[in-house]
């Protein structure tokens, strides 16, 4: 509404009163023609005008002096040679009224002379500096073809809102995401929600307008039909029509490949200008440098479920008492998802294992100044969905590591007496340490769980990482027990579980804590009881 208030104003003014300029100008009272509308261009709006062979004028008026700059951005369609000029006539006195005549070829020298340029599909700013006051003529036409739309933009910021050609540079940003990279750029300024957007991905260049890009797509499938598949040209050329979406993820990258990316913004359907540029060059990921002792995680699921860590046996070790020497320890835990771990040592593959929920890998004969590699990758993409992130950690020092020294065997045994219905003996190999660990034993009624059917033998040791479990299938409606105490070292742990009700379902999960560490589970045993006992 204010715009539209702006411009009758505007209109009002050059109709309503008649200029006298200076004797040494053409003077504009003699042999006045007959007067017409005319085509006056607003602030700081994207207005489009059709622009014939014949000349055309377009008039710019401003009120009164401004300590704001002005610029005038020009864009043609695609295809389309215009000609064009920019003059200005200044206002001497106060209130000294302007003449428009309908005659063009009358007032062709009135005015000083701005700029003249002639471009091709090039979207073009001329940068005035500080406005005066008085009226800025445009005079424009087409130097070949039919009748095309041109779009004029009139800014009048304190620094003008399009940069010279209308380049924006570091628009995009960038995210990388494992073998895809995701591009996101910001909402055109002017009538965001009208505008759409194209991406126009090149591995040569970065196009200046839309319209080169799309003759140069063209070439290149005339050309491809020439050309046999192994002499094609391999500079890589797509445009994407987009609509009103600011984001685009991109595959199928080639490593070392440098791709240059440019977004235009369309204000019609043939009227388009830059709108933001970037460049990126895709590189291998470099290994995650781990330091002794010092655990590190990532997310997997970020890095499109692969990732690698290296790291370098230090010269001066500091070797623990009971320790042996040239051992190098690692310990992986995937939360949430199955893993391929490989470990190489100058490109030797020492270890290759698919991991779930934790392991731990020990490699002999290791020499300082050493550099190791530990790959990780998921297994599958339904495993990259599922999987939430990962921990890695290597040490030259066993007793660094936080987690307790799991047995090779971590299943927790059954045993069954022979009329038994409210009791179960259980068992489980105790894990290696030369201190005191405490383990802790959870019942959980299970009866009435919608996860029966999934169940997995295998926990996620993410969930009980921290002293406690923190299953997520937990809830209100299942009862769970928990028994905690020391248990003894080196020797096979019983417990007796009491109270247990007929025709009920069990899972009975079993813990170790290291002091001042961390906790790690055994496999889950699942107990099914009935009126004649345990199965």
């Amino acid at each position: 509404m204010l715009v539209w208030l702006s411009l009758a104003v505007l209109i009002t003014e050059l109709l309503t009163v008649v200029a006298l300029f200076k004797p040494s100008e053409v003077s504009l009272t003699r042999d006045v023609p007959s007067f017409k509308l005319v085509n006056v261009v607003p602030h700081d709006i994207d207005h489009i005008v059709l622009v014939s062979k014949s000349r055309t004028k377009f008039h710019i008026l401003i009120h009164q002096d401004s300590d704001r700059n002005l610029s005038l951005t020009v864009t043609p369609s695609c295809n389309s040679v215009i000609n064009w000029d920019l003059k200005f006539i200044p206002l001497t006195r106060i209130n000294q009224p302007v003449i428009i005549l309908s005659n063009n070829n009358t007032s062709n020298d009135i005015g000083r002379l701005l700029i003249e340029y002639t471009g091709v599909s090039m979207s073009v700013t001329y940068e005035h500096g500080r406005a005066n006051r008085g009226l800025y003529v445009i005079s424009a036409q087409m130097a070949t073809g039919d009748d095309s739309k041109v779009m004029f933009h009139v800014g009048l910021k304190q620094k003008s809102q399009k940069k010279q050609f209308g380049f924006r540079p570091n628009g995009i940003k960038i995210k990388k995401g494992g073998q895809k990279i995701h591009l996101r750029w910001n909402l055109s300024h002017i009538d965001y929600h009208l505008m759409n957007y194209s991406l126009v991905i090149s591995s040569s260049k970065i196009y200046s307008t839309i319209c080169e890009a799309e003759n140069r797509l063209e070439e290149k499938l005339k050309t491809n039909l020439t050309y046999y598949e192994d002499d094609l040209p391999d500079d890589r050329l797509e445009i994407h029509h987009l609509d009103h979406n600011t984001s685009y993820t991109m595959t199928d990258l080639i490593y070392d490949e440098t791709y240059y990316f440019t977004v235009f913004v369309f204000h019609e359907r043939h009227i388009a200008t830059h709108h933001a540029n970037a460049t990126y060059k895709f590189q291998k990921s470099k290994p995650i440098g781990l330091k002794d002792a010092r655990p590190r995680m990532i997310n997997l699921r970020a890095q499109n479920g692969k990732a690698s860590f290296r790291y370098k046996v230090g010269n001066n070790r500091q070797l623990e008492k009971y320790a042996p020497s040239n051992t190098l320890y690692w310990y992986v835990m995937p939360c949430d998802g199955v893993v391929y771990v490989e470990i190489r040592c100058r490109k030797t593959l020492l270890v290759s294992k698919r991991v779930f929920g934790y392991e731990k890998f020990i490699i002999n004969n290791t020499k300082s100044g050493e550099r190791y590699v530990l790959k990780v990758e998921s297994v599958s993409v339904d495993e990259t969905q599922r999987i939430r992130s990962i921990e890695v950690m290597a040490t030259v020092r066993p007793t660094m590591i936080p987690m307790p020294d799991m047995p090779s065997d971590l299943r927790v045994q059954q045993y069954t007496g022979p009329d038994d219905c409210k009791s179960v003996k259980i068992g489980w190999l105790s894990a290696n340490s030369l201190t005191d660990l405490k383990y802790c034993v959870y019942v959980q009624d299970n009866s009435n769980s919608l996860n029966s059917v999934d169940f997995s033998v295998k926990p996620d040791q993410c969930k009980v990482r921290y002293g406690k479990s923190r299953r997520s299938d937990i809830s209100n409606n299942y009862r769970t027990k928990a028994r905690c105490y020391i248990g003894e070292k080196g020797i096979v742990l019983v417990e007796k579980i009491l109270k247990l009700k007929p025709s009920t379902t069990y899972i009975i999960q079993v813990t170790v804590t290291k002091p001042r560490g961390r906790t790690l589970s055994y496999d889950f045993l699942k107990l099914d009881t009935n009126s004649c006992g345990l199965n």
